[in-house]
């Protein structure tokens, strides 16, 4: 199994566990297919991920939603519940950024409208503010991507994902 091919399964479970918890639609289920199935033919098979890999393109998250949830925790990519603390929300977000299945231009937005007010924010907060701020103004793609890693990598070591 390459490098290549892991870091892609752990960057799409991530994302996968962050649609969960942001705003919006949930997760691609097609994509959760797609993830579930290289998993499989990895022999990274377990009964959640079986699970996945046997549904039926267009099938609604409604239906889907409890055996992605269940592929995550088994994969080691728990989702934080409705019911979890915005920190918990928070953390799966983060874990996703590491793992370079959210971008960094999407975390920015997240991170930006819930951020409190710099006098109120925490170190941690405060690195990363200064890390996308730095990002936003990179005028280069080299620059960009280095900031990015820079994010990346605080995002990483703030959830302990050696990834």
């Amino acid at each position: 199994m390459s490098d290549d091919s892991v870091d892609s399964s752990r960057a799409g479970l991530a994302l996968l566990a962050a649609r969960l918890v942001l705003p919006g639609l949930g997760p691609d289920v097609d994509q959760a297919i797609k993830v579930a199935c290289d998993l499989v033919a990895r022999g990274l098979d377990t009964p959640g991920t079986v699970g996945v890999a046997a549904l039926r393109y267009g099938t609604p998250l409604r239906d889907a939603g409890p055996v992605i949830r269940e592929m995550l925790d088994e994969q080691g990519f728990p989702a934080a519940g409705p019911d979890a603390s915005d920190a918990e929300k928070f953390v799966t977000v983060l874990r996703a950024v590491g793992a370079g299945g959210l971008g960094v231009g999407e975390f920015f937005g997240v991170f930006m409208r819930q951020v409190p007010a710099w006098n109120q924010q925490d170190e941690f907060q405060r690195s990363l503010v200064l890390l996308l701020d730095e990002w936003a103004e990179e005028t280069t793609p080299e620059g960009r991507s280095a900031a990015a890693a820079a994010v990346r990598k605080v995002a990483r070591d703030a959830v302990s994902d050696p990834g």
